[in-house]
């Protein structure tokens, strides 16, 4: 039996859903949320990454209820932000405290986890992350698959000298190495502490070339999209890579998407990875519009004279009645 052909107007209607479709989708709101416990800087992250004014204090919470913010974008396009309440903040942890906090979540694409840089107690987190995962299988990896864990206000972490490479008239911030290797072992700890506990939650997912074609347990691919299930380490990243090196930055990707990543809002420090890790999980197609709202100040530079207000040193000779040395003073200028 031949089919019949669709009246014009029919498929006219056809095709303006369609498109319509697509405008949507293009215009379709980011939304991220940021939480942890309080004095964890969230809201500095936020205004460090995408150019927002959100209030911070340093003495006081200000973030006592869920506040959603909004930053317009171009072409119609839009973000929103949940920033959370810090854990704690808002009284007891209750159920319903809990649900309020899951809705959040579920409905953002990204949500970064904030921890102090310079803490040592996980158990509060942990706590709080477990009873917001609930016991839905579904939901659990819904929620693991957006997260990223963060290490906050790095720069509070030790009194060891930070480098500033100068250029010109702004600069970025860059740990010495004994400051490094303390992050990396902070990384490494929280990441035992907060991610390898629900390995079995994750599925990590990136883009490659149209090449893929690994053959591995916990692999899966399209035409366009690698995906693995479960925590894929850095050993185990490592090991994919000495057998397909072709490959190798497909894996590193799926590596990155699940790792602590430090930072500073403060000193703008490794606010560009940070970024890389959160486009990477959007997909490339969402990474583009994505982009649009990011700051447009360089994510890790710092002008010189920013920098020049982060260090209070003064050194003052008790004896002679004398300060000797003012970093307030010193210009940071080229030197001949």
């Amino acid at each position: 039996m031949r089919r019949e052909q669709q009246p014009i107007h029919v498929l006219r209607r056809v095709r303006e859903i369609v498109a319509g479709g697509v405008r949507a989708e293009t215009v379709k709101p980011f939304v991220v949320s940021v939480m942890g416990t309080t004095g964890t800087g969230k809201s500095s992250l936020i205004n460090a990454l995408f150019d927002t004014d959100l209030k911070t204090d340093p003495v006081r919470p200000c973030t006592k209820e869920v506040q959603t913010v909004r930053v317009d974008g171009s072409g119609g396009s839009h973000l929103l932000f949940h920033d959370l309440p810090g854990i704690g903040e808002a009284g007891a942890v209750d159920e319903s405290y809990v649900a309020q906090y899951r809705t959040k979540l579920l409905e953002s694409d990204v949500v970064l986890w904030t921890i102090h840089a310079d803490s040592r107690s996980v158990t509060f987190d942990q706590q709080a992350l477990d009873r917001i995962l609930g016991d839905t299988p579904a939901e659990r990896v819904a929620l693991m698959s957006k997260l990223t864990f963060l290490l906050t206000k790095a720069d509070l972490l030790t009194p060891a000298p930070w480098i500033f490479s100068k250029s010109g008239g702004v600069g970025m911030f860059a740990a010495m190495p004994a400051t490094a290797e303390l992050l990396a072992e902070k990384e490494r700890y929280f990441q035992d502490s907060f991610i390898l506990p629900h390995a079995a939650d994750i599925v990590s997912r990136t883009h490659h070339d149209g090449t893929f074609d690994v053959s591995d347990p916990g692999l899966t691919f399209d035409q366009h999209f690698v995906t693995h299930r479960g925590l894929l380490t850095s050993e185990a990243a490592e090991a994919l890579s000495a057998r397909r090196p072709r490959h190798r930055e497909v894996f590193q990707r799926l590596h990155d998407n699940y790792r602590v990543i430090s930072c500073s809002a403060r000193l703008r420090f490794n606010l560009a990875n940070l970024m890389f890790v959160i486009v990477n999980k959007l997909g490339p197609g969402a990474a583009v519009r994505f982009q649009k709202f990011t700051s447009q100040k360089g994510l890790n530079t710092v002008s010189v004279d920013a920098a020049r207000k982060f260090c209070n040193l003064v050194v003052f000779d008790q004896a002679r009645g004398k300060v000797l040395f003012d970093m307030a003073d010193q210009k940071l200028g080229d030197q001949p």
